[in-house]
This record gives C-alpha cells, structure tokens and sequence, in this order.
C-alpha cells in the first residue's frame, strides 16, 4: 500500500498546529523574542512531527536561554528536553546560539520541537526557505516528500536542507 506523502504532510502539519496550539508554545516563546517557524513545518513538507523554530533576540544569552528551559520544563506538556551552547563552537549546518529540544508524544506520534535562541536572523536557512519558496511546485514536492520520506525510513542521516539542495538544484 502506498502512502499518500501529500495528505501525510498535511495532516502532520494540522497535528503541529494543534500541539503548538494546546502548548501555548509560540505565545510563550514569543515573550523572549520574535519568534519564526522554519523547515518543513514552515514548507508544508512534513513526513514526521518535527517543529524548527527560531527566536531572535538580539540581547541573546545563556541566562534567557536557560530562562526558556526552566519554564518549559515547568510548564509540563513536554516530557523530554535537549540543552546545547553553541555560542563558543560552530556546529556546521547550524546556527551559532542555543539550541533547546523538546520532545514529547501527541496523538500517537512522537514530536520533536528544535528551538533555537540566537542573536540574529540565520542567513543561510533563511535563504534556503526562500530558495524552496521560490521552486517548489507540485512534482517537486511530490519527490522531496518521498525523499525524505524514505531518508527516515532508512534512519538515514541525510538531512532535508540536502534533499532540497538536490532536488531543487541549488548550487
């Protein structure tokens, strides 16, 4: 049986709505700093429930990152929770900043929410969510969806920002 890749995303991404929704998680991140949705949530190419969000903040620090943690951790709708300083070491393919995962199971899947709290806007996703923007149409969503699709079914390590590139040919 084939799965319909296109009313998977679809229904992952009304299930994201409905999670940052029943969290208060946007209104509650939003009192750190301007808050954006990213990836796949953001492209309508979801083939699992992954959440990117960024918080740019120009006055950025450890303090109000750890402050975010304290009152997710506190708020409870999350069960797992991921810490990394990345302000000191570049992790390449990633921001300079802080990263904060959250995890947790909703209507039946597991969730995973990656925060990032850096002092300005991340040119390079950015440019790449243009990019998408700009060249995705229907037969190409079509194939990234089953890329990835098939990415995560191999628990392959080949991340979507790649199967963008690729599909979409940006040099």
């Amino acid at each position: 049986m084939k799965i319909d890749l296109i009313k998977l995303s679809n229904s992952l991404h009304s299930e994201a709505d409905a999670l940052m929704k029943k969290t208060n998680l946007i209104k509650r991140l939003s009192k750190y700093g301007e808050v954006s949705i990213a990836g796949s949530y953001d492209l309508d190419l979801m083939v699992d429930g992954d959440i990117d969000i960024f918080i740019i903040n120009r006055n950025v620090d450890k303090g109000k990152s750890v402050a975010i943690l304290k009152d997710l951790i506190f708020q409870g709708d999350f069960n797992g929770y991921l810490y990394f300083d990345w302000t000191k070491r570049q992790h390449e393919g990633f921001p300079r900043g802080y990263y904060i995962g959250l995890k947790t199971d909703y209507k039946g899947k597991k969730w995973k929410v990656d925060i990032w709290l850096i002092n300005k806007l991340y040119r390079p996703a950015e440019n790449l969510m243009n990019f998408v923007k700009t060249n995705l149409n229907s037969k190409n969503k079509k194939i990234i969806l089953e890329l990835k699709y098939k990415a995560k079914a191999n628990h392959s390590n080949l991340r979507s920002s790649d199967i963008y590139k690729k599909v979409l040919k940006m040099s």
